[in-house]
């Protein structure tokens, strides 16, 4: 075995160090090393193993890559056992320590030569390489960190634009009326980013760099797509890995309910709240953009997992855990269930021996230092056990396909974006409001059909503008009710509040009293006449709510009123809900619902 040590000072905190030296594809680019190719094979037990093929000076070079193990932010490590050509095995590993003047990074890695050939070209030629270009993206990095360059690493190529194209596309977005600082802002972007960094973009993480507002950001990327700046791109997030293999679509039309993971090896439901994604990319015409992978496992491209270890069969060995200061989800794919490590449950125990038989996770905790905390993990089985530690939640930067097409920004500029009237697509959590006037039919009596007609109209429009401010859309109307829908609980109060106020404040020559009811819950998404639309248990039920208010009020689901939004919207309210049992047609139980008076928002209705 040959061995390569390179040690490198950063004044930066491992914290900022990780995100920059945990992306492996972009590493191996900086490095100047070839594409890879993958292909994975199920495996009895559960999972998949991994072939990777790339072309060396010519040459075809196959290796099986094993699971990365990795503490974030502390190291990575990687063992690659090679079928063939001059080098046998290579394990390449990355450390991050504390030091005075800031990070230490250690790089290493330890080779077995085939034969004399390999160990000359390990010596003389690929140790001195990797030497010399960690020197130079070290140097880098820190200019990086610094603020000195746009590109995290060398090597990342920046192709140029095509310049009437971008001209013309930024044109079209100024016609949209943007502020001039962001469409500044999309420019560079386009402009100066690397070109791995255009091809997959989530509009809610760029947001956060540029300290922007997100819907913002949402609505800049929406109205640059239209005009030809930017391309959709959908994709369906694993729930293990949360991360993508199938084949990327440009419409929801190409969505399937179901999918397939090929490194899990699981069917899933294609969930529009949880693991259908929408990012973007430069269109192609703007400028060139770089498909290729240069790895594909490495910690920079699962976030969400914060450690993840290795396990021969009948190995025994120490896993140094991350603190937990929030719940994670223990996990293995040749391991039957997960287990859930919540620190609000556990209090001072810790896991202090973790057995991984395949029929499920055998634990015995103890108190420990959550600074500092080890396990013991034991795999007793015939086969490897690769087994992770991930975040229970899900990132804030994933914008999902329930959260974009819930808005009605999107829906006014997309509207042909609707799923395959063949299929039906699961939502594990959505937010129902159905709204309703009282008094309606009798103010049509009043005033006659035409004004009354008008009125509604106008309310349309109020209720509209406010659950596009609140980030959800309308549905659509049935009479005089309204069917939105949202992603978050509070953004559905928070509407529910300001129609009201709009209502009293834009319409007090003739004022109009809403009826509200909300709930929560899974559905389907549906085609209906082209239209993207919401069927099931939990939109009957929210339609059925309504009946039960008196006007002025808001009526709410035992589901709604336990959610923690709820009784934040109860404090600034300063109202106390009425409880009742009500049995709904079509229901075979009666369900408690909550009837919220509004307070000063009721406004008295137009009488007969």
């Amino acid at each position: 075995m040959i061995h390569f040590r390179s040690e490198h000072d950063l004044p930066f905190p491992r914290e900022l160090v990780w995100p920059v030296l945990s992306n492996t594809d972009w590493f191996n680019r900086a490095l100047g090393l070839p594409a890879v190719q993958y292909e994975f094979q199920a495996k009895a037990e559960g999972g998949s193993s991994t072939l990777a093929r790339a072309r060396v000076a010519g040459l075809e070079v196959i290796w099986q890559e094993l699971p990365f193990e990795w503490l974030e932010p502390e190291f990575y490590r990687v063992r690659r056992v090679i079928q063939r050509g001059p080098l046998r095995e290579a394990i390449v590993a990355l450390e991050l320590q504390p030091h005075p003047s800031g990070t230490r990074v250690i790089i290493s890695s330890e080779v077995i030569p085939r034969n004399s050939l390999g160990k000359l070209m390990a010596e003389k030629i690929l140790f001195p390489k990797t030497r010399h270009d960690v020197h130079g993206i070290m140097r880098h990095v820190e200019e990086f960190l610094r603020g000195q360059r746009d590109v995290a690493l060398p090597r990342l190529t920046v192709h140029p634009v095509n310049e009437a194209a971008l001209r013309t596309g930024l044109d079209k977005v100024r016609r949209a009326a943007l502020p001039g600082h962001q469409i500044e802002r999309l420019e560079r972007l386009i402009r100066e980013s690397a070109d791995v960094e255009l091809t997959h973009i989530r509009p809610f993480a760029i947001a956060k760099k540029w300290d922007f507002d997100r819907w913002d950001v949402l609505a800049l990327f929406l109205h640059a797509t239209r005009c030809g700046l930017l391309d959709f791109r959908w994709e369906i997030l694993c729930p293990n890995c949360r991360s993508s293999r199938n084949q990327l679509v440009h419409s929801l039309s190409e969505i399937s309910r179901t999918a397939h993971c090929d490194v899990c090896q699981i069917e899933f439901d294609a969930e529009f709240d949880k693991s259908v994604e929408l990012k973007f990319a430069v269109n192609q015409a703007i400028r060139p953009r770089q498909e290729q992978t240069y790895c594909l496992a490495g910690p920079g491209g699962k976030p969400h997992v914060t450690s993840q270890i290795w396990l021969e069969p009948g190995q025994e060995r120490p896993w140094k855990l991350p603190p937990l200061t929030r719940p994670f989800r223990l996990r293995s794919p040749q391991v039957k269930g997960s287990r859930t490590l919540d620190p609000e449950e556990l209090g001072e125990l810790r896991p202090a021996f973790i057995r991984t038989n395949a029929s499920g996770f055998e634990i015995e905790y103890e108190q420990q230092d959550s600074s500092d905390s080890i396990a013991r993990v034991h795999n007793p089985n015939s086969f490897p056990v690769v087994l992770s530690l991930d975040q229970v939640g899900w990132s804030e930067d994933i914008l999902t396909a329930a959260r974009v097409t819930n808005w009605q920004e999107f829906r006014d500029l997309f509207a042909h974006e609707v799923i395959s009237p063949a299929e039906d697509v699961t939502v594990g959590s959505q937010v129902v409001l159905f709204t309703d006037l009282r008094g309606s039919t009798a103010m049509y009596r009043s005033i006659g059909d035409a004004p009354a007609y008008a009125l509604v109209r106008d309310h349309f429009k109020i209720l509209t503008e406010v659950v596009r401010s609140h980030h959800g859309t309308v549905v659509k109307t049935i009479g005089d009710a309204v069917m939105a829908c949202f992603s978050r609980v509070e953004e559905a109060l928070e509407a529910v509040r300001n129609m009201n106020r709009k209502l009293a404040e834009d319409m007090h020559a003739i004022p109009l009293t809403l009826k509200a009811s909300l709930h929560v819950g899974p559905c389907l998404a549906v085609n209906a006449n082209d239209r993207l639309d919401f069927f099931g248990t939990t939109i009957n039920l929210a339609a059925r709510m309504v009946s039960c208010c008196q006007g002025g009020d808001l009526v709410v689901s035992d589901e709604v009123y336990h959610r923690p939004e709820m009784r934040e919207f109860l404090k600034q309210s300063n109202t106390t809900p009425e409880s009742s049992e009500v049995r709904f047609r079509g229901f075979k139980n009666p369900r408690i619902i909550w009837r919220i008076e509004l307070g000063l928002l009721t406004m008295p209705t137009t009488r007969a």
